[in-house]
């Protein structure tokens, strides 16, 4: 059944960290809570596990209703973005130590097979006998992970906990998170403000703005489907570009004007478009450096920054005052102040509007 959250309201000083948050949470998903920094991810993933209590709201594990249920008589396990480990213990006793002081008696052979199992899923085998001063940092929260892990919970809760590694590690543990939890079954909710790790993992996605969750569901819906601008910005990688645009009506056609160079034509939309100014959307990849189909729109640019990023280039232009991202997805170089001609995908847009910043329109499906 999984988990449900109705209008969950949580204030720290007087300031309201989460505002009436619902969603629920189906069993054998793996649901990350995406946001910046306050944006009550954190506060929403240990009130969802019971670490805190909502000031108002339910919460429901399963059809029972566990608000106001200590942490400790839940079926929960959390992974903190610190590495929480016993400097004391070796790594085999970490990965134990859940088990060694439960309320349900394990065994020494139970506990020494589900050690051993989660030490050999994250690749622990050959440092159990290890401290954690001993070993390496992605071997520390692979410990942590273990840890949780051999609890066997219905519920795993993580908080940012790729956030201290390096980038190189951070590609290993999510592949392997990813693999690992949806193996193990129940219901994963994972907490970070980086897009790279929801769109890796994640079957469902929420995204959170000072306190309120403004969209969630199954990942396709909402990054295909962003209700709002914001959800489009910050759910994409690299980030959606967002241009103001005036509408036009004439000789039968109806445009949105961006500039002198870029007018994109609506008119298979019109019906749907009631405003003067309107924001457009367009995704990093759907800007493409050659022309690739013939309706594909041309502008000009100016490179302001080429990022290498392994086998893909992060072009920031600027066009007209305009600064724009483009994804190449291959290895090129363009020096800063080169001016080049890039093309628009007009069947890979979004159009909002400039207000309220709600979607209207979706040019195709991607």
């Amino acid at each position: 059944m999984g988990i449900v959250v109705d209008g969950i309201t949580k204030k720290y000083d007087g300031r309201d960290v989460l505002k009436n948050v619902s969603l629920e949470i189906e069993d054998g998903a793996f649901a990350t809570l995406l946001g910046e920094s306050d944006a009550g991810k954190t506060t929403l993933l240990r009130v969802i596990a019971g670490i805190e209590h909502p000031d108002k709201g339910k919460i429901w594990y399963d059809g029972e209703d566990v608000t106001r249920l200590p942490v400790q008589k839940r079926s929960v396990a959390m992974v903190y973005q610190q590495f929480v480990n016993y400097p004391s213990m070796t790594v085999y006793e970490n990965i134990a130590s859940p088990l060694r002081v439960s309320k349900t008696r394990y065994g020494k052979e139970d506990i020494d097979r589900r050690v051993r199992e989660n030490a050999d899923l994250l690749g622990l085998s050959h440092v159990l006998d290890h401290y954690p001063e001993e070993i390496s940092g992605g071997q520390k929260q692979r410990t942590a992970i273990a840890r949780a892990l051999a609890k066997e919970a219905t519920f795993t809760f993580l908080d940012e906990p790729l956030a201290n590694l390096d980038y190189k590690l951070r590609e290993e543990l999510r592949g392997e998170l990813k693999n690992i939890l949806r193996q193990k079954g129940g219901v994963v909710v994972y907490a970070t403000p980086e897009p790279a790790d929801a769109l890796s993992m994640a079957t469902h996605v929420g995204y959170l703005q000072e306190g309120e969750l403004l969209q969630f569901g199954p990942l396709d819906t909402v990054y295909l489907h962003p209700c709002l601008a914001d959800v489009g910005i910050y759910f994409s990688y690299p980030t959606m570009n967002i241009l103001s645009g005036q509408l036009f009506q004439g000789n039968g056609r109806t445009v949105l004007k961006v500039s002198d160079e870029l007018e994109v034509d609506v008119t298979e939309f019109q019906d749907k478009l009631h405003e003067k100014e309107y924001l457009l959307g367009v995704r990093a990849y759907n800007l493409k450096t050659q022309k690739e189909r013939e309706d594909m729109l041309p502008l000009t640019a100016t490179v302001t920054l080429s990022e290498e990023l392994g086998s893909d280039t992060e072009l920031h232009l600027e066009h007209q005052g305009i600064p724009l991202v483009v994804l190449i997805q291959e290895f090129v170089r363009h020096p800063i102040g080169t001016e080049i001609e890039i093309f628009l995908d007009p069947k890979r847009l979004y159009v909002f509007e400039k207000v309220s910043r709600k979607l209207v329109v979706k040019t195709a499906p991607e």
